[in-house]
């Protein structure tokens, strides 16, 4: 009786130990799945990280490039004003910096007869001292016709219904004599008409009437091509 329960005992005892082995080896196994799981998290983590650097990197070389440009812009702009002011001394031309854009303003009257898309020998020569400038740029060049709220009259609607096609017409007259006679590319030209709606004076004196009847030449940094897109930054692993 002793020695049978002596065997059993031992069966017991290696069979527990069998167990405990086999719990231990398990618990290793999953111990070893766990920091696996991490060192990978760990590794995506540090990849999306260094993604991440190099991508506020590329925006921050972007951000200090524009600022250059930005500043460059300026002083272009800067010079090629002081060189108009030099060139465009008629009382009736005005010049104005605004917002990045250069602006030559031309009253109608040393461009246009009254009622009349036919550019004037005085509006030839401002555009010819204007052109000299401007040439070598590589900006647009946006011609913009106005008029004052005066309705066309009766005798000129034939030609010009309303104001919309004189001011229009106005417009593609300067843009066509630009590029007819001083060879600019037409890819730079603009022609827009925009009636009486956009006033620099109020329409209620013949003087406020008059400063409202012009054309603006508005000069506009040539649009760059769009930068390709910054690679997206890796995501991590679902939970």
């Amino acid at each position: 009786m002793l020695a049978a329960g002596a065997f059993l005992t031992g069966c017991v005892s290696t069979s527990t130990f069998e167990q405990k082995s086999a719990e231990l080896a398990a618990c290793e196994l999953r111990a070893k799945n766990e920091l696996a799981a991490c060192n990978a998290a760990r590794s995506e983590t540090e990849t999306r990280l260094t993604a991440a650097t190099q991508e506020l990197d590329v925006y921050r070389k972007v951000a200090e490039a524009n600022k250059q440009k930005l500043v460059d812009v300026q002083q272009r702009e800067n010079q090629l004003r002081e060189r108009m002011q030099k060139e465009l001394t008629d009382k009736s031309v005005e010049i104005e910096q605004l917002r990045g854009q250069l602006t030559v303003r031309m009253l109608d009257k040393i461009v246009f007869r009254s009622g009349s898309a036919d550019i004037l020998p005085e509006g030839m020569e401002v555009l010819d001292k204007l052109v000299a400038v401007i040439a070598d740029s590589t900006d647009i060049i946006r011609v913009e016709g106005h008029t004052d709220d005066t309705p066309i009259s009766d005798k000129l609607k034939v030609k010009y219904p309303s104001n919309w096609e004189l001011s229009a017409a106005r417009a593609s007259a300067v843009a066509r004599y630009i590029e007819t006679k001083h060879h600019i590319n037409p890819k730079r030209l603009e022609s827009l008409g925009f009636s009486m709606y956009h006033p620099v004076a109020p329409n209620d004196t013949d003087e406020n009437k008059q400063r409202n009847r012009r054309v603006e030449i508005v000069l506009k940094p040539a649009a760059e091509p769009e930068p390709a897109p910054a690679a997206p930054v890796p995501s991590g692993p679902t939970p």
